[in-house]
């Protein structure tokens, strides 16, 4: 998840629901109801789910219980969203039930709220938040001093410090005996290649995992970090310094194998790598169950790639290199509800880069939000996954085009406006309405217009869903 938000601060909550009656099955076979009750619902829903038995690291965690660890679904008929995070505690039972039936899933919340979310869908996703390369400190002044309030992470019904009491120098990546503090929001640079570290981090992630039934971890801010500008660290990380970079890059995947195994080897390991978009970022991510991409897409609101750095294109080749070995990728950006052009264009980059396991989430906030256009029904790809993006360039309408079995999607992340014969008649999708699901969970206002079409003219940054036949 962002950064910007790993220290919202939410109230502790109490215990909100009971875990679901599970029919007249004696307590002795109540694990195996709950076991054979998510496989039926996957088979239903074309999703697998894995029993497996906890492992616990020597001397650090309890006893092995058995967990189930659910599988991402296929996501390659239709539109899958799996949303970052949902403020549970504002949330009414109608979002809860609307957030369980049209998510696939989500991250850092109460293992209440998990119960809650699977009482309506046994196979929805849960991932725990940590940090990759980081151990949170404390919040930041204008100064980069760490004098507030300490950040937290959830563990169970509760917030607790992350930060331990006394941990040991070795942890820490130093310059010069300097522990490194990020200064934005006050967490310290970890050398996540110290075996020492490793093990702690495992242990950490793996226990609450358990507290909270979660199904993996995703684990943020894993990049080379003078990524995010190495003056924005104290002290200093170089700007741009391939050696340094490098040494970073094996250092992740390194992290990355040594997490592959052991205790978190059955969970799901998703690390963030923000947009994804350094040229010279050499990181193999391959060794992980898939990645976060978030700033998918363009830069920020009203803020595209520029055309002339090709910014666009490597992002859709990165990911399509991770969608060619079946990975999961969680591409996310940041919305105004209002620039539907803008959804349109992100969706369409969504649609021509999808794969088995792709899911979208174009955030508004915390609170549960839905587009009508996430319900397009644009069937499924035709061609299997494209080799690169290049593959899907069409040079006589000057876009990328994807085929579906339903349709075809248009993209143009160019600065021109194109005009577009299309040949024959579709119809083109355009969505009226959402934004942030209503407390009573009613978003039938909500539509999406069917207009025929036999051309069409795309201005720059913007995509065409177009279907073959309206829905009936």
């Amino acid at each position: 998840m962002p950064e910007n938000r790993q220290n919202a601060r939410e109230k502790d909550t109490p215990l909100r629901t009971l875990w679901p009656v599970l029919g007249a099955a004696v307590a002795a076979f109540l694990l195996l109801a709950a076991v054979l009750s998510a496989i039926a619902a996957n088979m239903r829903r074309g999703a697998a789910v894995s029993a497996v038995e906890s492992k616990a690291p020597p001397g650090v965690l309890p006893a092995a219980t058995p967990y189930i660890v659910r599988a991402f679904p296929d996501t390659s008929d239709g539109i899958y969203v799996f949303n970052d995070q949902l403020a549970t505690h504002q949330m009414s039972e109608a979002q809860f039930a609307f957030a369980a039936t049209h998510y696939v899933g989500t991250q850092k919340v109460f293992a209440s709220d998990v119960r809650r979310f699977r009482s309506g869908n046994p196979n929805f996703i849960i991932l725990n938040y940590r940090l990759g390369m980081g151990l949170g400190y404390r919040l930041t002044n204008e100064n980069c001093q760490p004098d507030g309030d300490w950040l937290e992470i959830i563990e169970g019904e509760k917030w607790r410090r992350e930060f331990p009491d006394d941990p040991p120098d070795e942890w820490f990546y130093t310059i010069d005996g300097q522990r490194v503090l990020f200064c934005d929001w006050g967490w310290y640079l970890m050398d996540i290649a110290n075996p020492s570290w490793q093990a702690y981090w495992e242990g950490e992630v793996f226990r609450q995992l358990q507290a909270n039934a979660a199904d993996g971890v995703f684990v943020d801010s894993l990049i080379p970090p003078n990524y995010y500008g190495g003056d924005r660290f104290s002290p200093p990380l170089p700007p741009a310094d391939a050696n340094f970079e490098q040494a970073w890059s094996a250092r992740i995947e390194n992290f990355i194998a040594a997490m592959q195994h052991g205790a978190l080897a059955e969970y799901h390991f998703i690390p963030n790598v923000g947009e994804w978009v350094v040229s010279r970022d050499n990181t193999d991510y391959t060794a992980a169950d898939g990645v976060m991409v978030e700033g998918f897409g363009r830069w920020t609101d009203g803020s595209y790639f520029a055309a002339e750095d090709n910014d666009w294109q490597l992002q859709m080749n990165r990911i399509l290199q991770m969608v060619a070995r079946d990975k999961i990728l969680l591409l996310q950006q940041y919305v105004n509800a209002t620039q539907t052009e803008d959804r349109l264009f992100l969706l369409g980059s969504y649609l021509l880069v999808k794969g088995k396991h792709t899911y979208i989430n174009l955030e508004l906030d915390t609170q549960p939000e839905w587009f009508p256009e996430y319900e397009i029904p644009i069937g499924t790809p035709i061609g299997g996954v494209p080799a690169s993006i290049s593959s899907l360039w069409r040079s006589d309408w000057g876009v990328y085009a994807r085929a579906y079995s339903q349709g075809l999607v248009l993209v143009n992340p160019s600065d021109k406006t194109l005009s577009i014969v299309l040949g024959e008649t579709y119809y083109r999708a355009y969505p009226l309405g959402g934004g942030i699901v209503p407390a009573d969970g009613d978003v039938s206002a909500w539509k999406v217009t069917y207009t025929p079409v036999t051309h069409l003219n795309l201005a720059p940054h913007q995509a065409a869903i177009l279907l073959h036949q309206p829905p009936k």
